[in-house]
């Protein structure tokens, strides 16, 4: 070969390298589109959703694109696809040849790549240089991505009618379900769409869209793809309706998901979240919320979470159910709310682990006022003595605040953080003895935690015990505190025995009833009602009020929220009930007092706990005495009769006030029988005590409507029902009281001494204050 034509050859080898570099050179097709937010399910299915910043329905795609969808499309699209590069020759001459016959373009001879470049190039006015370019970039677009990439490409920016886009938004909006749950003639209809984007919409070419599905269904069978009878099966399948909207079941969270994202990821999140649950949950928040509204109670919040893993399972921030601004868009599962009693059961777990107290020790429910403290029950009465465990279960105030006083508010406010609780950012002091009773603020999502916590510890799982969570949001700081199994069981089994709403405890006896251990809760001015139980399954809280904080009459937490809290109880996993860890140890207790049993106890019982139990107090309510008859009818000692006439018994002796008030609750309570007429009683100790007022008390004393000063009902009780007292205030004689020590006084503003004395000469003193005059009413 001569010089001339080997440079020639060379010249022609260098153009067509430099045309490949150029080639490669040439940008791959790219998609730069906002996505619409999409929260999912566990299950993948859509819970809520937003138009992205087109205002397009286009969610974020799936890995890969489903195996019914990618063949039905391409068998009505690109039927080589997956052998040319991009652009198919056979079909441009076929196009050609068509085109040419017919006088016009009929066909453009486009395939899946061509179609992908065509979306991201904005869909350019069709012209033949536009058609050379799509070619063009096809080929780039074959060379740089998988066959299934630019599958996925076409799935996720295909057109479906109006303003939904990608096949994850058409088939959540067009069939209520994720893509790789569709049956053929859903797939088949989706895969026609892109090309005929107008078909779906209803009176506009309906029987065009299902015809053209249904060939395309024949062409399936007939490739082998399906089988002739699922086709013709297929073929019977309705068309979709129109768009349904878009799921809005989970609105709250993904606006936290949203906010705690990076803006520059796809905004697709894929949560823990149960989407049967999410839904039956929802349904149940929003019918409870339509009986309340009535009652101007606008929100409602319900977080449910899995004891074991601390996964989420279903999250209603709020509830939107009447028309107008009622802070609807408030995630209230976040919001900071005054905690009511729901703080009790983790004093009580403390005291428990601590060894401070026995779940059967009785606990004094009296009139109590520590420094200007004085707490009321709810039913503003009280019920004199009564086992801890009782009093957690009806959530006595008065012994809850005589616990922590006990137990140490600093100590408690310190272990209440361990659980989780975020929002305690006071000193303890500022909060006081009213931080059991609703004086702190937490969250529905602190206190689920906090429960969820109980009720893992009872468990005693050994396996790793991750916080409360939702998938995509930022992990929460775990709880520091390690709760004892054994205080967590007893703990649980005394809020299983908190009655139900509507029912009067014989719920325990039937077995479809499913055990939970709750509790209730209403702050102070009827603002926030609550309702939170664990379960081994899962935890449950519940939150009913107004975001506002204005407060409603009669909204409290067993009436309010845990109606709620049941209802969602059917909806979730049944977990059964906390079997004894098997941990801690058993020791004998009083059975009148519930204190660890002393020698004067007669009657004892076995308490299973943890181990602490062993250094609780002994009982101190059992004493012996000494009665002049078998049955105890008057007490005598060896000054006044002989000691082998005497009978030695033991007796359960209250203080006089838990004594006054428990004989009016508890028939049965017997207290010491009276001296015989002729003993002389020894030294006992004051069997009397000063109900009203209280010590060191403060008091205001009106003036009533005619003018005349009101007057001061003073209020004693006496171990003995048949003892006098007399009276004296700042030591002038009153008078005298018998059977109802009740006796009204007016004492005048300034300082004041009570002065009470019963007939064996025993006497008692109170001080108090009156500030000042009040005008009646004002």
């Amino acid at each position: 070969m001569t010089l001339e034509p080997r440079r020639s050859l060379l010249r022609g080898l260098l153009g067509l390298l430099g045309l490949g570099i150029g080639f490669l050179l040439v940008p791959v097709p790219r998609f730069s589109v906002p996505w619409s937010p999409v929260v999912t399910g566990s299950d993948g299915r859509v819970l809520s959703a937003s138009v992205a910043d087109d205002e397009q329905w286009r969610f974020p795609p799936d890995q890969g694109v489903p195996e019914r969808y990618a063949k039905a499309l391409v068998a009505f699209e690109d039927q080589r696809f997956w052998s040319h590069p991009g652009v198919d020759p056979l079909a441009i001459g076929r196009a050609l040849v068509t085109n040419v016959q017919q006088g016009r373009v009929v066909s453009g001879a486009s395939t899946l790549t061509m179609q992908v470049v065509r979306l991201s190039r904005s869909n350019p006015p069709r012209t033949l240089f536009e058609k050379v370019v799509e070619m063009g970039l096809a080929l780039r677009l074959d060379l740089a991505r998988t066959k299934a990439e630019i599958l996925a490409l076409h799935a996720a920016h295909a057109p479906f009618g109006g303003n939904t886009v990608g096949l994850r938004a058409a088939s959540e909006r067009y069939f209520r379900r994720p893509p790789q749950d569709l049956s053929w003639a859903e797939a088949a209809t989706l895969a026609i769409l892109p090309h005929s984007p107008g078909l779906i919409h209803p009176g506009r070419g309906r029987d065009a869209l299902r015809t053209k599905r249904n060939r395309l269904l024949s062409r399936l069978a007939e490739q082998g793809t399906i089988a002739a009878d699922d086709a013709r099966l297929a073929k019977l399948e309705p068309l979709p309706r129109a768009p349904d909207p878009v799921p809005r079941i989970a609105p709250h969270v993904m606006d936290r998901l949203l906010a705690a994202s990076d803006s520059t990821t796809t905004p697709s999140f894929a949560t823990t979240l149960r989407s049967n649950l999410q839904a039956q949950v929802t349904k149940v928040a929003e019918r409870h919320a339509r009986q309340l509204v009535q009652n101007g109670v606008h929100n409602l919040a319900v977080l449910v979470a899995d004891t074991r893993t601390g996964a989420v399972l279903a999250y209603v921030g709020n509830v939107d159910v009447k028309p107008g601004d009622h802070g609807q868009h408030v995630d209230v599962v976040t919001a900071r709310r005054s905690t009511g009693s729901v703080l009790k059961p983790l004093l009580y777990a403390e005291m428990v682990q601590a060894g401070e107290l026995l779940p059967s020790q009785i606990v004094p429910d009296v009139p109590l006022r520590i420094g200007g403290f004085s707490p009321e029950n709810f039913d503003r009465g009280f019920l004199g003595a009564l086992p801890a465990d009782v009093a957690l279960a009806r959530s006595r105030n008065v012994p809850a605040v005589w616990m922590l006083q006990r137990h140490g508010v600093l100590r408690f406010h310190r272990e209440l953080v361990g659980w989780g609780l975020t929002t305690l950012d006071r000193p303890a002091g500022d909060y006081g003895l009213s931080l059991v009773l609703g004086g702190a603020e937490s969250t529905l999502w602190d206190l689920v935690g906090a429960y969820r916590t109980l009720g893992l510890a009872a468990l005693a799982a050994d396996e790793p015990r991750p916080p409360l969570h939702v998938r995509g949001a930022p992990k929460p700081v775990p709880p520091t505190r390690k709760v004892d199994p054994m205080a967590a069981y007893v703990t649980l089994q005394a809020l299983r025995e908190v009655k139900r709403p509507g029912e009067l405890g014989a719920w325990t006896t039937f077995s479809s009833t499913r055990p939970i251990a709750w509790k209730t809760g209403t702050s102070h001015g009827f603002r926030d009602a609550w309702a939170v139980g664990v379960t081994p399954s899962v935890a449950i809280g519940v939150w009913v009020g107004n975001a506002d904080g204005e407060g409603r009459p009669d909204l409290v937490g067993v009436r309010a929220a845990a109606p709620v809290l049941f209802d969602v109880l059917r909806a979730a996993p049944d977990g059964g009930w906390f079997e004894d860890p098997g941990l801690g140890t058993t020791v004998q207790v009083c059975a009148d007092s519930g204190m660890r049993a002393g020698p004067d106890c007669d009657e004892v019982k076995g308490q299973r706990g943890p181990t602490t139990m062993k250094r609780a107090a002994g009982c101190q309510h059992c004493q012996r005495i000494h009665c002049v008859d078998e049955d105890c009818t008057a007490r005598g000692h060896a000054d006044c009769r002989p000691t082998s006439a005497l009978h030695d018994a033991s007796w359960f002796v209250l203080p006089a006030a838990q004594a006054h008030f428990t004989k009016r609750q508890d028939p049965s309570y017997r207290p010491l029988p009276p001296w015989a007429p002729e003993c002389t009683p020894d030294d006992d100790g004051i069997q009397m005590g000063i109900l009203e007022p209280k010590r060191n008390a403060r008091v205001h004393v009106p003036i009533e409507l005619d003018g005349k000063p009101g007057r001061l009902v003073l209020q004693g009780t006496h171990l003995d029902p048949s003892a006098v007292l007399y009276w004296h205030l700042d030591e002038r004689y009153l008078g005298q009281t018998s059977g109802v020590h009740q006796l009204e006084v007016w004492p005048g503003p300034g300082d004041h001494v009570i002065t009470v004395v019963d007939q064996t000469g025993d006497r008692i003193e109170r001080r108090f204050t009156v500030i000042e005059v009040r005008t009646y009413g004002g």
